[in-house]
């Protein structure tokens, strides 16, 4: 079999595996020529539970689809036709984040490297400017440069010295907060019979009833019983065991059972102690990605912070060059405090106060 992306895609598409018949798929125009045309809309599908077992579960099976829906861009082509695109999620937290004024996405690239260390510092820098001519260019030369993206390139560093200020602004002393909810969900744990516990006590009703329909046959053999007794005593005895062995489906799987007996609130807490830990060097990638839904350089060392404290949909960015709101925070970060976060982050020690402009910072919930 010779693998390639129309295979995969086909495959990935495929609701059989799931358990369920596809119709809808396609169509005949007419017929005579009776020519076969795909139907490529996916919503009109029919979908029925057919009567085979299923290779995949169906859970699995939709977190697929969403997957791969979410990496599917419309596009208007140059004739109006409306067109569904593929496109790659960006690999880099800053990528994911970053909007430039004119609209368009930033790139990761290699600012430079360090000689004596042999360190890779990296930047980001707007795609739009990079795959088009430059504005002094085009001015140079005589042609229009008025939609030409000018941002400049930002260094990593200074983004992540940006997210230590605003975080540390804002978070404030959150951290205390944060570890007493997990002193409580500790507390909370201890009461109450556990999983387990309920598990072992339905085993050990469901074996007793077991032994009891057992002896009830015993006994109907002994002549103890007679034909009537036996039946009712058993059919209640069953009853009861159909409706125990429910309860113990319907409580958890197995993998469920050991991914709930692995929880442990000290990784727990470990783990928020050093998301949250403001102390540290750096804010952790994973607190960035959690609460900032997009950056956007306003001007040239002034940029705009968008936070968002619910759920944030993915590859979605406000565009923070019209806000209407004032922002809950606004300040400036000088020379000083950018030497600081360096030197804590053990980063290269040429840094020039000539060379520094302060950044404006200017944050929007």
């Amino acid at each position: 079999v010779k693998w390639s992306c129309v295979k995969i895609s086909r495959t990935l598409r495929n609701a059989t595996y799931k358990g369920y018949i596809c119709y809808n798929k396609s169509r005949v125009n007419n017929f005579l020529e009776k020519k076969r045309i795909k139907n490529l809309d996916e919503d009109s599908f029919m979908l029925v539970r057919g009567n085979f077992e299923p290779i995949v579960s169906e859970e699995l099976w939709d977190r697929c689809k969403e997957i791969r829906e979410s990496r599917i861009r419309e596009r208007n082509m140059p004739d109006g036709e409306m067109r569904r695109l593929g496109s790659n999620r960006p690999k880099y937290l800053w990528s994911r984040k970053l909007q430039c004024r004119c609209g368009g996405n930033f790139r990761r690239f290699r600012w430079r490297v360090i000689q004596e260390t042999g360190v890779q510092i990296f930047g980001y820098e707007c795609y739009r400017r990079k795959r088009n001519a430059s504005k002094a260019y085009l001015e140079k030369h005589g042609a229009e440069a008025a939609e030409v993206c000018d941002a400049h390139s930002i260094p990593e560093w200074k983004l992540e010295l940006m997210a230590k200020q605003i975080f540390s602004r804002i978070w404030g002393d959150q951290k205390e907060a944060v570890l007493l909810v997990c002193e409580m969900l500790t507390q909370c744990a201890k009461i109450g019979p556990t999983f387990i516990e309920l598990n072992s006590g339905l085993e050990q009703q469901i074996k007793k009833l077991e032994e009891r329909l057992t002896k009830y046959t015993e006994m109907r053999a002994d002549g103890e019983l007679d034909k009537e007794q036996y039946a009712q005593m058993s059919k209640d005895t069953k009853a009861k065991l159909k409706q125990l062995k429910a309860e113990q489906q319907a409580a958890m799987t197995p993998e469920e059972t050991s991914e709930a007996a692995a929880f442990d609130l000290n990784a727990v807490r470990q783990a928020l102690q050093q998301m949250i830990d403001l102390a540290q060097p750096k804010i952790a990638d994973g607190v960035v990605d959690e609460f900032v839904e997009t950056i956007t350089p306003v001007q040239d060392y002034s940029y705009r912070w968008k936070l968002c404290f619910g759920t944030l949909k993915p590859e979605y960015h406000t565009n923070l060059m019209s806000m209407e709101s004032k922002p809950i925070l606004s300040f400036v970060i000088p020379f000083e405090t950018a030497k600081e976060f360096r030197e804590e982050n053990k980063m290269d020690v040429r840094f020039r106060r000539s060379q520094w402009n302060d950044l404006h910072i200017e944050v929007y919930l």
